[in-house]
């Protein structure tokens, strides 16, 4: 199984708009869409990631906040479970986040759901 390298690649700011603009119009990223055109230059077909849609990239966001809460939640039940003090305000804090959290996710859902 072969490796990958990285290749840096100058343009000067309006090579770099004409690029960004092309990339987005075919919904990939800047990289992708160079690797692809790159590729199809030297007669080789490209593998390309698209960009993700929205929904995904809220979805992202949104298993990213539930992770740190997740972890704050595990940082305090172990302080509490050595007899350590958990002010109450952190549980609230920790409850408000998960209710924000719910409320944008079922907000998504009843966008995607028309």
């Amino acid at each position: 199984m072969s490796g990958t390298t990285t290749t840096t690649l100058r343009l000067s700011t309006d090579e770099r708009a004409a690029l960004d603009a092309a990339a987005d119009a075919a919904g990939l990223g800047p990289s992708s869409y160079a690797r692809q055109a790159v590729m199809r230059a030297v007669g080789r077909a490209a593998s390309v990631r698209r960009r993700p849609d929205g929904l995904a990239q809220a979805i992202g966001r949104a298993l990213g906040d539930l992770g740190r809460i997740g972890n704050l939640l595990n940082q305090m039940a172990r302080h509490a479970h050595v007899g350590g003090y958990v002010p109450a305000q952190a549980l609230e804090g920790c409850r408000r986040e998960l209710s924000c959290l719910t409320a944008t996710i079922l907000a998504l859902r009843q966008e995607r759901s028309g």
